[in-house]
């Protein structure tokens, strides 16, 4: 596992800082980064999107990457990704995924799957006995679909005065540590019951993926995804580590009520992250060409198996039959035009993330920000979507 150590500085009540009104660039700072055009018009049309929801939201920095049929088509950067210094966002600017790093653990697992290293519906405490039973059985492919019953996020887990401190500035020295923030809770409905949105049910997967591969979840994601597919600008968020091309992250002042607005301006930075408990379901860094190119993995059976791309994207059901529109991870539905989408969307300090997949048109669109805004990244994704989608049929 891993082992991350927090200074106390960041166990103080100093965590945030003020910026500027208006989240522009210093004068001194470089021209923004020329931009892949290959189809210009509904480029326009997206990018007007974009910078709409910049103003509303007053995001500092964006970025969007469109693949076609495998070749990127649009690709640009947006505002900044350092309000004190201006620096620029480029098209190598690495933002949190949030959430979709759980794309890449669903992935992984039904890859191990295959091999026969792992079985998805064993009882997860086959590979990791430390978690406690829960009366009925757990399987992987359950955690992967949210059909666990392991619970969500509590007040508890941003309390500091609780054992260990908040969950997102304690150190994380082996899986003990990590089982300890929601293992002995009682589950929100027996397993395969009904659906419950858990990252810390992707916690418990990674624990699972890493004793059936008797190696590191980053070292699977290495060798299973990134280096055969030749993806090379994704990488874990370590909070102490000099991650190259890695933006700032912001918060909008109002989600925290105690900042004054005499003191602090509408945008501030966002509160500390170690996300070495959820490396697989919320831990990655990485930039917008390199999430649409991992998205484009997906379009079609190649480098994934037919098997594993069924596994992937088969809908999952709850136990009494109700089909699911979540497969391992993914998210697999129809858009409001009846088109096949495949999509997820992530969210925490200082990150929107969104990644969608036209299988039947060709296409990958990943969005990037680096505050928790828009909330309706979906919607952008969509408006996002469109102008390339009908550009399709010209």
């Amino acid at each position: 596992m891993r082992s991350i150590a927090l200074p106390a500085l960041f166990l103080g009540a100093a965590l945030f800082s003020a910026c500027t009104d208006a989240p522009a660039p210093a004068a001194s700072a470089p021209a923004q980064e020329v931009a892949i055009l290959l189809e210009p018009g509904p480029a326009a049309e997206a990018a007007m999107a974009i910078e709409a929801s910049m103003s509303e939201h007053r995001i500092p920095g964006m970025s969007v990457a469109v693949i076609r049929d495998g070749e990127i088509v649009w690709s640009e950067a947006f505002g900044v990704a350092n309000l004190e210094t201006g620096a620029r966002v480029t098209r190598d600017t690495r933002f949190r995924l949030a959430s979709l790093s759980k794309l890449f653990a669903a992935d992984i697992a039904a890859m191990l799957a295959e091999e026969g290293a792992l079985d998805l519906d064993e009882d997860i405490r086959a590979y990791v006995p430390a978690f406690p039973d829960k009366g009925a059985p757990i399987t992987l492919r359950q955690l992967l679909g949210h059909l666990a019953g392991i619970r969500s996020y509590l007040p508890k887990d941003t309390d500091p005065a609780q054992p260990g401190g908040a969950i997102d500035t304690r150190p994380y020295p082996d899986a003990a540590a990590i089982l300890a923030i929601f293992a002995d809770d009682p589950l929100l409905a027996p397993p395969g019951e009904a659906y419950a949105y858990s990252t810390f049910g992707y916690s418990l997967a990674e624990l699972v993926l890493e004793a059936a591969a008797g190696r590191r979840f980053e070292e699977l994601l290495h060798e299973k995804i990134l280096a055969p597919a030749g993806i090379e600008d994704v990488a874990v968020d370590d909070m102490f580590a000099i991650v190259p091309n890695r933006t700032e992250f912001y918060s909008s002042r109002e989600e925290y009520p105690e900042l004054s607005a005499d003191r602090y301006g509408p945008v501030v930075n966002a509160s500390p992250l170690n996300s070495a408990y959820k490396i697989a379901g919320g831990g990655l860094v990485g930039d917008a060409e390199a999430v649409a190119a991992y998205g484009a993995l997906h379009l079609a059976p190649g480098f994934f198996s037919d098997a594993v791309f069924t596994e992937i994207f088969t809908r999952q059901h709850t136990n009494a039959g109700e089909e699911l529109g979540v497969g391992l991870g993914w998210r697999n539905e129809k858009d409001d035009k009846g088109r096949t989408l495949f999509h997820h969307s992530g969210s925490q300090q200082g990150s929107r993330a969104h990644l969608s997949v036209y299988p039947e048109e060709g296409l990958s669109i990943a969005i990037l920000s680096n505050m928790n805004n828009p909330r309706d990244v979906h919607g952008l994704a969509g408006a996002i979507a469109e102008p390339f989608l009908n550009n399709a049929k010209n």
